[in-house]
């Protein structure tokens, strides 16, 4: 199998890298110099020029606050640069795999979210996600194979992530407030990226749902990791809205993986476990 990864530094993109290195398949991971995604000329040189079997777009815009404050980019970014990967893929007849995420929902569900729920984003982030998706759709059209993966709460070597703040908090003795009425699934990256490879080896397309199994909140997630990690620290559960983040999330996020489970004939590993094997890897 012969890969372009975007943002093959990146949180997930990383683990992706890593993971199709380790089955021996050929992966190309550009960087933003090489090409950037914002860039259709780039895209479509690059792309054409590396004409793998299929690309996954990994690039994105993710600060999910800092969207708030230049939605322009966001939205340059996520949709029109998803757009021009999608159609570089196209001109090179490589098939796409377009990585997106939980926050495409509103959060008003009580149960986890399935594949052909309606999508209602909250802020700049969500909505340039959703537009994302629309526009790899719509350049796609059934010219090559697209395989639209949601995912979220990501956590893995590569970029500075949650369980990094946690621990550089705790190991310096502060105390911390975590929001406790957000619901979602930690998912570590390399759990998502061998799903991601495996469904790219079944040769699935559409939408489907990666995490790792079970829920929690941000704080019993932050409190997981300390424990995990040895270290006595106090966190406390606060509200969003005492917590005064610039951008509304979804209370509740987890992703329904029944299809995903099904047509990989294994269950999703169970977040706590996932943690514990990272925190390990890490130590």
């Amino acid at each position: 199998m012969d890969l372009l990864v975007t943002g093959g530094t990146g949180l997930l993109g990383s683990a992706v890298v890593r993971a199709a290195e380790e089955r021996n398949w050929k992966v190309t991971a550009p960087s933003r110099s090489e090409m950037d995604v914002v860039d259709l000329e780039s895209c479509v040189r690059v792309i054409k020029s590396k004409s793998p079997d299929c690309v996954i777009h990994c690039a994105a815009f993710t600060e999910v606050d800092k969207a708030e404050m230049e939605p322009e980019q966001a939205m340059r970014v996520n949709r029109d640069g998803s757009a021009n990967v999608a159609r570089a893929a196209v001109l090179a007849g490589s098939d796409i795999v377009h990585i997106s995420t939980d926050y495409v929902f509103d959060g008003r569900a009580t149960s986890p979210y399935g594949t052909d729920e309606p999508v209602s984003p909250l802020g700049v982030y969500a909505t340039s996600k959703v537009a994302a998706e629309a526009s790899v759709i719509g350049e796609t059209s059934g010219l090559v194979s697209l395989l639209i993966v949601r995912t979220g709460w990501l956590y893995g070597g590569g970029r500075r992530d949650f369980v990094d703040k946690v621990l550089e908090s705790g190991e310096a003795g502060a105390d911390m407030q975590i929001v406790d009425d957000q619901r979602g699934c930690p998912t570590w990256t390399c759990n998502a990226a061998e799903s991601v490879l495996d469904l790219i080896d079944l040769e699935m397309s559409g939408i489907m749902n990666v995490r790792d199994a079970g829920q929690t909140t941000w704080c019993e997630f932050a409190r997981a990791v300390l424990d995990m990690a040895g270290i006595s620290s106090t966190v406390e559960g606060v509200s969003s809205r005492s917590f005064g983040a610039p951008a509304r999330r979804p209370s509740y996020s987890v992703l329904d993986v029944a299809d995903t489970e099904l047509a990989l004939q294994r269950k999703m590993m169970p977040w706590r476990k996932a943690l514990r094997l990272y925190m390990s890897e890490r130590s």
